[in-house]
């Protein structure tokens, strides 16, 4: 990845404090944002990350050192058991570490988003909070009256006060600032993965649809199904793959009952280093989600030269990204047109269009300068 060398002398100390960090990825978006940071700023801050010993919805530890500070890529990291998620080890952390700033990635979790917050606050350390899409529409109306309630008595008690805030996009900006309006806000856009096409699809005949992510309703995965047996009734055959946890069975259940004529395929959780191949074999990237906060499999799509089609209610659509993303509302007739388009473009065209999209509007300076302001003193 491109990586950016600081400006500061000595390298800025930026303690993260997320659940899950790798070689956990069941959480998805949260972690890939932080490893794909750390991989860009590593040279120009000196990250230190604490988490969880283990993986989302997992009882036992992860593959890897616990209690201890390891590295891992161009970051040092700290897996904590729950016996030390505590206001003791965190003051004590803090106070070993000396770091020049709090970064934190969630704003309901305990141990790693409200409690070392509590804690930066009681010693006067510089506190930035990422909400990760947590406060838009779409996270919001799951459990709503809940989190709302929670929301505004943060707001009136002024908990988050004096806390910098990150948000990805313009549209998070305004989320933060309809709970909290004398929020101080930076925008940066997450960093995503280089531009590395994979090789061409093979052709057996069939088309091969694509979305990656958890199941759960907010991600919409049905109109999607919808959309391939839109498609299928145009006569080839259809394949739709979701990688990705199979968080609500539910919805698992739901999308197999549905999927008739389709050939869906629910292949549950991967590691990073395993979905690459998934994208190699699609045709089509679908992201049909209620609420997106950056959209990472619309960047990774983007990443490996494969065209994608995403609903109008993510960070997309206030981008201009070129004739390979199509940002549409969920209309079944009008992401059906859009994918009779794409999946005729030339391989060639859908390279190069890719390519330009990924430099206009990931990975240039401008974005790697806004992710760096947000760790400067």
């Amino acid at each position: 990845m491109t990586s950016i060398k600081a400006p500061f002398d000595p390298r800025p100390v930026v303690l993260v404090s997320l659940d899950w960090y790798l070689p956990a990825y069941r959480a998805g978006g949260p972690i890939r944002s932080i490893s794909n940071l750390v991989s860009a700023l590593g040279d120009a801050v000196d990250f230190r990350i604490v988490c969880g010993d283990r993986d989302l919805g997992e009882n036992l530890p992860v593959d890897a050192p616990i209690g201890e500070w390891t590295a891992l890529g161009n970051a040092q990291v700290l897996r904590l058991p729950p016996e030390e998620w505590t206001t003791t080890r965190w003051r004590a952390l803090i106070q070993e570490i000396e770091p020049d700033r709090l970064y934190l990635n969630s704003l309901y979790s305990g141990p790693f988003g409200r409690l070392p917050w509590r804690v930066a606050k009681s010693m006067a350390l510089p506190t930035t909070l990422a909400p990760r899409g947590m406060l838009g529409a779409g996270a919001l109306a799951i459990k709503p009256l809940r989190k709302k309630a929670w929301l505004w008595m943060q707001h009136i008690t002024g908990q988050y006060a004096n806390i910098f805030w990150h948000a990805s996009t313009t549209q998070e900006a305004k989320d933060i600032r309809r709970w909290f309006p004398a929020a101080q806000i930076q925008v940066a856009l997450n960093l995503p993965l280089p531009f590395d096409p994979a090789s061409k699809a093979n052709d057996d005949g069939r088309i091969h649809l694509l979305s990656v992510g958890r199941i759960h309703p907010i991600k919409n995965y049905r109109f999607g199904l919808a959309v391939a047996k839109a498609l299928a009734e145009q006569g080839t055959p259809v394949t739709y793959r979701i990688v990705g946890p199979l968080e609500d069975l539910d919805e698992a259940h739901r999308l197999r009952a549905e999927a008739g004529e389709v050939t869906l395929e629910l292949t549950g959780a991967m590691p990073p280093s395993n979905v690459r191949e998934h994208y190699a074999w699609s045709q089509l990237v679908l992201v049909p989600s209620f609420n997106e906060n950056f959209g990472h499999a619309v960047a990774e799509g983007v990443s490996t030269a494969r065209p994608v089609i995403v609903s109008d209610q993510t960070a997309w659509t206030d981008i201009d990204p070129g004739i390979t993303v199509d940002c549409l509302p969920l209309q079944t007739s009008a992401w059906l047109a859009s994918a009779k388009r794409l999946l005729a473009m030339a391989p060639a065209d859908c390279l190069a269009h890719s390519q330009s999209t990924h430099t206009r509007c990931l990975l240039d300076a401008h974005h790697l300068a806004n992710q760096l302001s947000l760790f400067e003193s």
